[in-house]
């Protein structure tokens, strides 16, 4: 991503910065940083640079994801620490040329010419001898402009976090996202370094960049806590009280979201929005499974934010299936039939990006960032939400004790549908499908305590699962396919006869998935019959009789 659009600053947004209303300083200070004492000497202060620098590169690097400036700015906010509170020449008229004056005079190291306009600028706004309306009548391009900006917030974010000058408020976690920025100091003059540098943020955000909250540590421990790492097991034990386990296997799926979600953003790979959306699934279900070892509503709120994250990653996703599998049709036909599906195809790209614009909106809303920031405290904190036991009566609690009925609960839900299945409507047949994946997620959540028999057994719900998912798909796509074919001839219609197009080859598509929607509807009992087989009854019992 190129300069011109990193974060994808406008010129009307340097424009909406620099001229704010009202913004005249008229003897305010301004939004750069505390007014400086211009009468001090004219020597480097190096301790305090050294200490805001080392602070500015932390936020420069943790950023950078958001504002994609390069070396060359950074020398500047490395340069800009020591030279920010050395005072101009006692003139009004020629601030810029003053401050550029101030720069080549104390600087060290090769700067360029753009560089040294750049920290001039910088160094008079910070001290309030120019301002932000008058960047534009600067020998700065648009560009330049908005680095400045960027640079000059940094700088005042990190001032503010050596406001007490006792170099000692260091940054311990910086939480970096398109969402908002969360950012943990430590020391003794943290919490008042902390609040000077929020007050010091607001140039941040008045350029576009999302907002910073800044607290000190013994704060954000009640309130931001890291999000966990991708682990190879949940971990639950026979022992764990079932919230606990509940707890082991929502944190197992949440860190499953997260490891996909920067693939999710970049779209390079489907499979990552894919592995994203199944671990959302996951853990929707897991809420349904471990409901009742918590207080009603505890997970109301979470789950409000992991359906709408569902919905955000479903609609880019199932247009990835229906262009999958039209794919492997079109491998299957003849080389000049290739581009049969052509117009169905673009019709769904455009679906898909408008779907997926949507999506990434959504993943840098605060919505998101607020959900996942209050699920992972939930999900850290033992105990949070838990149905409180009985201490003085028997009341089965543990995952041996409670495992086992709920499984039973769910094979019991999938099997109820036994008497309504001859031939059952596509509708039921969809509702079976969404049963069958709680009984396997279900089997799945309690494998680590089950015998070795659960093995076959999720192997047999998988393929039952996979028969109907594929015959939804199918239903899906098929709808999909007749809307469009709908749509394109009531458009075509309006066409002089010479330019109408041909499409027989989605009409020839539609036809297929018509017939492949027959034979899994026709091949279904043979799968009920298969999963209903006393064999998976049986591995079933013996991988429980171990709890």
């Amino acid at each position: 991503m190129t300069e011109e659009n990193a974060y994808q600053h406008k010129e009307s947004d340097i424009k909406d910065a620099i001229e704010e209303p009202g913004d005249a300083n008229q003897g305010q200070p301004t939004d750069w940083a505390v007014e400086e004492d211009v009468s001090q000497p004219e020597e480097i202060d190096r301790r305090h640079g050294d200490h805001v620098r080392e602070l500015a590169v932390v936020l420069f690097e943790r950023t950078k994801p958001l504002h994609e400036l390069g070396e060359d700015r950074r020398q500047i906010l490395e340069a800009a620490p020591y030279l920010y509170n050395l005072p101009l020449p006692q003139r009004k008229k020629k601030p810029y040329k003053d401050a550029k004056v101030l720069v080549r005079e104390n600087i060290e190291g090769d700067f360029t010419s753009e560089q040294v306009n750049e920290l001039a600028a910088i160094i008079a706004l910070q001290q309030g001898a120019l301002k932000r309306k008058d960047i534009p009548n600067l020998d700065l391009s648009p560009i330049q402009q908005r680095d400045t900006l960027t640079i000059g917030a940094l700088l005042n974010i990190a001032i503010g976090l050596d406001a007490s000058n006792s170099q000692e408020t260091t940054i311990l976690h910086i939480e970096s996202s398109r969402s908002g920025i969360w950012i943990v100091v430590e020391g003794p003059e943290a919490i008042a370094d902390a609040a000077e540098a929020q007050g010091n943020s607001r140039l941040w955000t008045k350029i576009g960049y999302p907002e910073i909250k800044i607290m000190e540590s013994a704060k954000a421990e009640t309130k931001l806590v890291p999000f966990p790492e991708p682990m190879e097991r949940p971990g639950v034990e026979g022992s764990d009280p079932l919230a606990e386990a509940g707890r082991k296997v929502m944190r197992y799926q949440f860190a499953e979201v997260l490891r996909h979600e920067e693939g999710t953003r970049q779209g390079e790979d489907i499979e990552a929005l894919h592995d994203m959306r199944v671990a959302t699934r996951r853990l929707r279900a897991a809420f349904e499974v471990f409901k009742n070892a918590y207080k009603p509503g505890a997970l109301k709120p979470h789950l409000r934010g992991l359906r709408a994250t569902g919905r955000a990653l479903g609609g880019v996703r199932d247009l990835d299936v229906f262009m999958e599998k039209a794919g492997r049709f079109l491998d299957s036909q003849p080389e000049d039939q290739q581009d049969a599906l052509d117009p169905q195809i673009e019709s769904w790209n455009q679906q898909r990006e408008s779907a997926r614009n949507k999506m990434l909106d959504y993943l840098d809303s605060e919505e998101y960032f607020n959900f996942k920031r209050k699920f992972n405290v939930f999900l850290k904190t033992p105990g949070a939400g838990a149905r409180k036991v009985p201490k003085d009566i028997p009341s089965p609690n543990l995952v041996s004790e409670l495992a086992p009925v709920l499984i039973y609960q769910r094979l019991g839900a999938v099997r109820s549908y036994d008497p309504f299945l001859e031939e059952a409507p596509l509708e039921l047949l969809h509702a079976l499908r969404i049963e069958f994946k709680k009984l396997r997620y279900t089997v799945e959540y309690f494998r680590e305590v089950l015998g070795q028999e659960a093995k076959p057994v999720i192997n047999d719900l998988k393929k039952m699962q996979d028969h109907l998912g594929d015959l939804n798909d199918a239903n899906v796509s098929g709808q999909s396919l007749g809307d469009f074919l709908e749509t394109w001839g009531v458009e075509q219609a309006k066409l002089p006869e010479s330019e109408r197009e041909n499409i027989d080859g989605v009409a020839a598509y539609l036809t297929y998935r018509q017939a492949e929607l027959v034979r899994l509807r026709d091949t279904f009992p043979e799968a009920w019959a298969y999963f209903n087989r006393p064999e998976l009854k049986q591995n079933l019992a013996s991988s429980i009789s171990v709890l």
